[in-house]
């Protein structure tokens, strides 16, 4: 708008000295220089009204999903309803916080003479998880002149891109198993009456024997292994499997910004990491997360986990009305395991989510947030889990 008030001011002006002209030196020469201007002015106009009639705008992707760190193009196509020349198209383009821009907007300006219209690209990056979008920030047209402009409207203001999580490979880490292990495995109250009592003796209790390499460490009867300073393995076949409940905690933001991205893209990989840690150990899990409505997902082997990393691509924070789960996931009465993308300056959100949640609750490092209930756990990025002390 300021630029159209200053080419204004400046085209009076030059009307002015054509006026000025043709009263003090050549009437016959100012009269030609204002007729022009003029003339100049009505053509310049009469295009641009053209050009709302005839131009349509669309915004287009290469690809509507993509692994995290890879690129894809965004494309502004101009098409025209005529073989006149357009005015000039003023387009801006935006992202979410989670693409990559090589700024935090992109601008064309540019005059689209062929008869086909223009096209041209612009190169993203999937920076982090979850879902991105590509949308027209602002789209007009202006005069050749720059004196009159126009907002139009284009017909995909916003495009839609899912970007897949990494499952990072962190190992075996002996502290999450174990006490993922003493949560979810066995009741261990019932520890032993005899090594060698169950079918035997009709004693009540379970077999144990030494742990051996190659045992699975869900049978590890992790009380009594601390009692008797050594890995004790139950023998019964009746293991409680995908008794452990994830919970993806994903609240908006008021002002969503790159750092909050950043803090939730690693608790949704490092969940990913945790699960893939307890596959490798024999455990199987339950993984409760919001997209349209809240969704579950039992992870039991690598296929499983593989549709849980595409399915967190179309995640996204959500509002407060769905911020609560499911009442059947409280209801099952098993251990909880809640990743929450909460940062230290959400504290409405925070208590909102302790309020009635026994579980446990990991937080990220970057967060900031401390202790605040008794049984917490850290991730860094390097994706170890530290018990909160």
């Amino acid at each position: 708008m300021k630029n159209h008030i200053k080419n204004l001011i400046s085209f009076l002006f030059c009307f002015l000295v054509a006026a000025i002209l043709t009263y003090e030196i050549s009437g016959t020469g100012g009269i030609f220089i204002m007729t022009l201007l003029m003339t100049a002015l009505i053509l310049s106009g009469c295009i641009m009204l053209v050009s709302v009639k005839t131009v349509r705008v669309t915004l287009e992707l290469s690809t509507d999903i993509v692994s995290k760190g890879e690129s894809f193009e965004a494309e502004i196509v101009i098409d025209k309803k005529t073989f006149l020349p357009t005015s000039f198209v003023e387009v801006e383009m935006g992202c979410s916080p989670n693409i990559g821009l090589s700024e935090d907007s992109v601008r064309f300006k540019l005059i689209s003479a062929k008869r086909g219209g223009e096209r041209f690209k612009v190169s993203l990056n999937a920076d982090l998880c979850g879902l991105g979008e590509v949308y027209v920030k602002s789209l007009g047209l202006s005069d050749y002149l720059g004196i009159f402009g126009k907002k139009i409207r284009s017909e995909a203001e916003s495009r839609e891109v899912k970007i897949i999580p990494r499952i990072p490979d962190t190992g075996s880490q002996a502290e999450v198993i174990k006490s993922t292990s003493e949560n979810m495995s066995f009741d261990d109250s019932d520890e032993e009456s005899d090594e060698t009592a169950v079918g035997l003796t009709g004693v009540p209790g379970y077999e144990h024997r030494n742990y051996v390499q190659g045992d699975p460490l869900k049978r590890v009867n992790w009380k009594l292994s601390s009692k008797r300073d050594q890995l004790m393995v139950r023998l019964d076949e009746k293991v409680t499997s995908s008794s452990q409940i994830f919970l993806l905690d994903y609240p908006e933001r008021e002002s969503p910004d790159r750092a909050y991205y950043e803090n939730a893209d690693m608790i949704i990989e490092a969940s990913l990491a945790m699960l893939s840690i307890l596959l490798r150990a024999g455990f199987e899990s339950e993984f409760n997360y919001y997209l349209d409505g809240w969704e579950m997902v039992d992870v039991k082997d690598e296929k499983s986990l593989q549709y849980l990393q595409e399915r967190l691509a179309g995640i996204k924070p959500y509002p407060f009305e769905n911020r609560i789960p499911d009442k059947n996931i409280n209801a099952k009465g098993k251990a909880q395991l809640c990743f929450t993308a909460c940062m230290s300056d959400m504290r409405k959100e925070l208590e909102i989510l302790l309020d009635g949640f026994s579980g446990s609750l990991v937080v990220t490092k970057n967060s900031g947030i401390g202790k605040v209930k008794a049984d917490m756990w850290t991730v860094d990025g390097d994706f170890e889990f530290m018990k909160m002390q």
